[in-house]
């Protein structure tokens, strides 16, 4: 920058005037230098004394060249300073702008939720509504895309799975996807939520399969419990039987015992009777057979005691 065009500019006056009284402080700081060393110059030579001040004055003149050097630089400095002052107000505005236009786009994300979610109520009550009114209706018959066709169809209810009905053969539940696409399009057939209510479902089957599992497994106890208790209550009844049994033995061994003892009796009585002459009624043979039929009915409770015993 030239020195015409610094004058012209606002600062160029005062920054001149500025350079000129550091100039003048520094002259007298030369002044006064020269007055405080005159004691030490005592003793040297002129010339010597003229190098040293040329020395000096040398040195000064180098940092007078690079301070107008710098104030060459100021004006270009200082608009740089001003152009970036501008840059960041702008930047300041630009950045109360984002500010603002962020918070707009999120007003606009939760409105847009909100609307989002108005609508998807409004949704389910039409579905709510169209497939409740459907109940009951009638018609003479219902072709699948698969190709399955049902007569005389009552429609029984519609769900988020499909249709349940009622037809000349039976009954049906019809899946959403097998349904024409008019049907679909009517109930407002929605994938998502058949996975829900499908999942809802099989959750309710699990839940309904393990109390019929725990049900069942708590009527098996009750009934290895009663088992039990049948088959203490048949060894209790056994083990009387046993024991009427083995008072039956004992006095069938003892009727046994008195009719071997009659027999010997009447053996003694005929042999006594024969060796005198007298006569005497020979009873021994109703004897003997008496002790047979007893002897076969010990046997025979014996035989059933032991299988008695083998149960217990």
């Amino acid at each position: 920058m030239s020195f015409s065009d610094m004058m012209s500019s606002g600062r160029g006056p005062g920054v001149i005037g500025m350079v000129m009284a550091l100039i003048v402080l520094l002259g007298f700081g030369l002044l006064f230098m020269y007055a405080s060393d005159e004691t030490e110059r005592v003793g040297q030579s002129i010339e010597s004394v003229v190098a040293q001040q040329k020395r000096e004055i040398d040195g000064h003149e180098a940092n007078i060249a690079y301070d107008l050097l710098k104030l060459e630089q100021a004006p270009a400095r200082i608009a740089n300073a001003k152009e970036f002052a501008r840059f960041q107000r702008e930047n300041q505005a630009r950045q109360e702008n984002l500010t603002t236009l962020a918070s707009e786009i999120e007003a606009g994300k939760a409105d847009l939720v909100l609307k989002k979610q108005n609508f998807a109520n409004y949704k389910d009550q039409y579905r709510t509504h169209v497939r409740s009114k459907a109940k009951g209706e009638a018609m003479e018959s219902l072709k699948t895309l698969s190709g399955a066709v049902y007569t005389n169809v009552n429609i029984r209810e519609v769900t988020a799975i499909g249709i349940q009905i009622r037809h000349a053969d039976g009954q049906k539940r019809i899946p959403f996807e097998d349904l024409p696409e008019a049907m679909k399009d009517h109930f407002q057939f929605d994938p998502q939520q058949k996975d829900t209510a499908l999942a809802e479902e099989s959750k309710t089957r699990e839940a309904h399969e393990a109390a019929v599992e725990v049900a069942n497994v708590q009527v098996d106890e009750k009934m290895d419990r009663q088992r039990e208790k049948d088959a203490e209550l048949a060894k209790q009844k056994l083990r009387q039987a046993i024991t009427v049994k083995e008072g039956m033995i004992g006095s069938a061994k003892e009727e046994l015992s008195d009719l071997e003892g009659d027999l010997n009796r009447a053996a003694s009585d005929a042999a006594a009777a024969r060796s005198s002459g007298r006569m005497f009624t020979n009873n021994s043979g109703s004897i003997s057979a008496s002790i047979r039929q007893k002897r076969s009915r010990l046997s025979a409770l014996q035989a059933e005691l032991a299988q008695m015993k083998a149960r217990l």
